[in-house]
């Protein structure tokens, strides 16, 4: 009965102690909060946002007591940003909504085609309309050969362009696409990929559209995240497109397997280039595991959360890891495809100028995102003009309105839109006056 009585007390005790250390836990949370962000008020022409500034060593306020602050290398080193555990959503094969895993015209290895130098943008949009046309209605591949490219592959699955979005016809895509491709001075990448890619999505009998946001002032230094922050404003003010899955694509790089699924997640964000080989060079190259550069695929809940990019980093390098710093802070995490599946090509192209002042913005980026990125974009970024094809949509940005003091602005007035009539739109147009 002893006995019995004080294996009862024990217990008691036990759950005693259990219910005091999580009280003093809630008490230290509550008082001391993990990765808490304080909302800092950024001001955009001060020296350390400006692109002409020299490097930063102070930070224009302190950094909160209870943040960690360690060596950005190190944290890189020593982070994963996968998720550990996760099971891809491949829904049941529906032609309603079919998921680009049960397209029937997946190939595996994926044959890109290198054009020539003097491809225009008019040379695209007339191979892809004049492909919609009847003329090429019962053929299995589209022509072989072009005044700007020979031995082309490229299967011709039947697409109609319709309601501003390039759609299969034999069945209604899983998700509605958007890809957005920065650019700055690569105008030849940014044809090849055209050129490549619209047959890369057909395969997968994806519901697409593709937008180019290319900065043409300043010149000087690329902004790559301010770009993109301009380019989901953008869209989400179109609500008649109604996308639900956005792809963040460098405009070098061209996929090499048509298994690499151009789809969103639910959760979370997922990064398609985890392998990448320059034309010149036979052999795969993994980069550095915490990278989610090159191709980013999420919804825009997911980049709402996130803030969008930062808008702070001129030149080369830096946003991307910015980004990944603060999937990390929203408890996000990277779903990968299988590594045979997720390889690129990259086109050559001469590198930008290298931002200088990146390791110094990574070291306060969590605590600046939620004043720093989507939410404050529309007063520092213009679109000056559009140019709308069915195989493109242009948007000319200038990325620096508020220093720049020494062109005109057009940041009251609406942007100049340029829509072509393509040979596509004349035969709907004609037909819808028919019936």
């Amino acid at each position: 009965m002893l006995l019995r009585k004080l294996v009862l007390l024990k217990r008691s005790i036990f759950r005693l102690l259990f219910i005091i250390i999580i009280l003093l836990i809630a008490v230290i949370i509550s008082i001391y909060p993990p990765f808490s962000v304080q909302r800092v008020t950024l001001d955009y022409t001060s020296p350390f946002s400006r692109r002409d500034s020299p490097q930063v060593t102070s930070l224009p306020f302190p950094i909160p007591k209870n943040y960690l602050l360690i060596p950005y290398k190190e944290f890189v080193l020593r982070t994963s940003i996968a998720c550990r555990m996760f099971k891809f959503e491949y829904p049941q094969k529906n032609p309603l909504a079919l998921h680009p895993k049960y397209s029937k015209y997946l190939n595996g290895t994926f044959r890109f085609v290198i054009p020539s130098k003097k491809i225009s943008y008019d040379d695209i949009e007339q191979f892809y309309t004049d492909l919609s046309s009847p003329k090429y209605e019962n053929q299995e591949f589209v022509p072989t050969h072009t005044s700007f490219a020979s031995d082309l592959t490229f299967k011709n699955v039947p697409y109609v362009y319709k309601n501003g979005m390039w759609q299969p016809i034999e069945v209604r895509s899983f998700q509605r696409t958007a890809i957005l491709v920065p650019l700055q001075g690569r105008d030849y990448n940014a044809k090849v990929f055209l050129l490549n890619l619209h047959a890369f999505f057909r395969r997968q009998l994806l519901t697409y559209k593709i937008f180019i946001i290319e900065q043409i002032y300043p010149q000087n230094k690329f902004n790559k995240g301010r770009l993109y922050n301009t380019a989901f404003n953008y869209i989400r003010n179109r609500s008649s497109l109604n996308i639900t899955c956005y792809v963040l694509h460098d405009v070098d790089l061209i996929p090499d397997d048509d298994s690499n699924y151009y789809t969103c997640e639910t959760k979370n964000p997922k990064h398609t280039t985890s392998r990448i080989r320059q034309l010149i060079k036979a052999q795969y190259v993994k980069y550095y595991e915490f990278l989610i550069g090159g191709v980013l695929i999420l919804t825009y809940d997911h980049y709402k959360a996130l803030n969008g990019f930062s808008n702070l980093y001129w030149g080369w390098g830096g946003e991307d890891d910015d980004l990944a710093l603060r999937v990390v802070q929203q408890r996000m995490c990277i779903i990968r495809p299988p590594a045979e599946a997720a390889i690129y090509s990259a086109l050559p192209h001469q590198r930008g100028q290298r931002n200088s002042q990146r390791f110094d913005l990574l070291t306060w980026s969590t605590i600046r995102m939620h004043t720093d990125g989507l939410s404050n974009i529309e007063n520092l970024t213009n679109i000056e003009e559009i140019k709308v094809l069915t195989t493109v949509t242009h948007l000319k940005v200038n990325v620096d309105v508020i220093n720049d003091a020494g062109r005109s602005k057009r940041t009251s007035s609406a942007p100049l839109e340029r829509t072509k009539t393509t040979t596509l739109e004349t035969l709907f147009l004609l037909k819808k006056k028919d019936t």
